[in-house]
């Protein structure tokens, strides 16, 4: 399955208020839309660093990371 149509990577927009893409100066990349007609929310679509996608639905290891912190 190409990352383009992996749920994990980029979703689907559900609502009709536009989209939009920022481009940062550092390499980093988004697309949100607008999730009320006044533009004011937003829900991120996809994520890319260093033109990579990025996965949206990662979840940490609260596990080892409660163990590193406590070392």
């Amino acid at each position: 399955m190409q990352i383009e149509n992996n749920p994990n990577f980029v979703r689907t927009p559900l609502y009709s208020f536009g989209t939009k893409t920022i481009n940062t100066g550092s390499g980093i990349e988004y697309c949100v839309e607008y999730i009320s007609e006044d533009k004011r929310q937003t829900r991120l679509l996809w994520f890319k660093e260093s033109g990579e996608y990025i996965r949206l639905k990662a979840k940490r290891n609260i596990e080892e990371e409660t163990l590193e912190a406590e070392a």
